[in-house]
């Protein structure tokens, strides 16, 4: 009954879902800090090309526009399964478990990765750096969006808890006020290979996962420091907001902003750098002249 009923809501809320994690600004962000986590002779690759990853960073949420497939492949909704710990890793269990219908509206984001990362295999086999930058930017897309709380949760926007608009509150409102007010850059955290990668979105849907609780109760309790709060109800929009709520929220969370965009530079750059090494590590081609 629970599922059919999660299914039923999401069903309705999906296709009218404006949810771009991170925003602009963080996917670009993350996407140029992801280049100064790779190590000298993979970033190599890069030479030339590095206008590429922030460029393009953003793609992927253009093509919801004109793919209704593509707006499941930046999410997953771990409450379909059980929670983040049961969602199964190989995408035919998945299927299985769920069934066709239910697994396209639960959300594909650990699976695209895979995808994206054999995809950007293929272009270092290629040797075409063109060709490897916009594969690692479009990776770093997805990366992003499993490292955003409100990505693993069908209660993504507080529809379920009436806290609506919380989803950009956090991934875009806190993200764009500590850039602004402190001209905060993702550490640099050099990549590092792991023992078997293509597991790690797994290990980062968790981790994610973990995080909801604290962003809805720290959102809650920045909407109740607002002096404006009574005016507008369950009903509030993010202009609704005053001062006393972001400053609030930003005690409370921006720990957690900053980490999670740090953790997604680093974790697109330690996919990249498996992808070069699954090709061969191949060195990279001169850089050719612009002229």
């Amino acid at each position: 009954m629970l599922r059919s009923t999660i299914t039923l809501l999401a069903l309705t809320l999906l296709p009218g879902s404006p949810a771009r994690a991170w925003g602009s600004v963080g996917h670009r962000m993350l996407a140029t800090a992801a280049l100064k986590d790779l190590p000298p002779d993979l970033a190599g690759w890069f030479a030339g090309h590095e206008a590429t990853l922030p460029e393009h960073a953003n793609d992927p949420d253009h093509w919801k526009e004109h793919d209704r497939l593509e707006g499941p492949r930046h999410f997953l909704d771990s409450e379909y399964y059980g929670g983040a710990a049961r969602v199964p890793l190989a995408e035919g269990d998945a299927r299985r478990m769920l069934g066709a219908a239910t697994f396209q509206v639960a959300g594909q984001v650990p699976w695209t990765i895979q995808d994206r990362e054999g995809q950007l295999v293929q272009a270092f086999a290629g040797g075409d750096p063109a060709a490897v930058a916009l594969a690692a930017s479009i990776l770093s897309h997805y990366v992003g969006d499993l490292s955003v709380p409100l990505h693993t949760t069908v209660n993504y926007n507080g529809q379920v808890t009436h806290q609506p608009g919380v989803h950009a509150r956090w991934e875009s409102g806190l993200l764009e006020r500590i850039v602004a007010a402190e001209g905060w850059v993702p550490d640099v955290r050099p990549a590092v290979l792991g023992t078997d990668p293509m597991d790690e979105p797994w290990a980062w849907l968790q981790g994610s996962f973990d995080l909801v609780p604290g962003v809805l109760a720290d959102d809650m309790t920045a909407e109740q420091a607002d002096g404006s709060a009574s005016a507008s109800g369950p009903a509030r929009v993010p202009p609704d907001f005053g001062p006393e709520y972001w400053t609030t929220f930003l005690q409370l969370q921006e720990p957690h902003v900053k980490e999670q965009l740090d953790l997604a530079a680093q974790r697109t750059a330690e996919m990249i750098l498996m992808a070069w090494t699954q090709a061969g590590s191949p060195a990279a081609p001169p850089a050719q002249s612009s002229r």
